[in-house]
């Protein structure tokens, strides 16, 4: 499958404009975009405890997972445009993780990947975003009492135009 107290923000030059444009349209955002397009409908996940609210002109949610961790929205194309769901921050032998570690791997796993863009760490969230593979890609998990809860917005450079507009809406509703 593929907030803002106490981060740590790392940025390079080239990416400074973007960086800052995504982070204004978060803050600004509440939950209409800049042209009056709002979020207005919601999924809340009953297991692990989050909710986000997203645009139903333009995702399309599926059936919640079996295991009622988390959902899909498609676009109007029928691909995966955003997966939230969560899990226990246990590893296999159900030792507990950090919020640190689970960051730092989740990093080195998209550095693998990707070109970051902007990535941020908090006290209890974290966020990387950037491209890869022709797509843009929006990455931010919560920690909800004893579990990491996650949203992962991905679509391509030919939507940019429809879900730059929204990425702010659904990341700050995100909690």
């Amino acid at each position: 499958m593929i907030s803002f107290y106490g981060f740590i923000v790392y940025l390079d030059m080239k990416n400074l404009i973007t960086s800052l444009l995504i982070l204004i349209g978060f803050a600004a955002a509440g939950q209409t975009s800049g042209n009056g397009l709002k979020a207005d409908a919601s999924y809340c996940n009953v297991r692990f405890g989050y909710c986000i609210k997203y645009p139903e002109a333009v995702l399309f949610p599926q059936e919640e997972s079996a295991n009622s961790d988390g959902r899909v929205f498609f676009n109007k194309k029928d691909e995966t445009v955003l997966a939230v769901f969560g899990r226990f921050n246990q590893d296999e032998n159900g030792d507990p993780i950090t919020l640190a570690k689970q960051y730092k791997d989740d990093l080195a796993r998209l550095q693998k990947e990707a070109t970051i863009t902007y990535k941020s760490l908090g006290k209890d969230f974290y966020v990387i975003s950037g491209k890869r593979k022709g797509k843009t890609f929006y990455h931010k998990m919560i920690l909800k009492n004893d579990a990491f809860c996650f949203a992962l917005l991905e679509y391509s450079d030919a939507e940019k135009a429809v879900f730059d507009k929204y990425a702010g809406v659904v990341a700050s509703t995100f909690k």
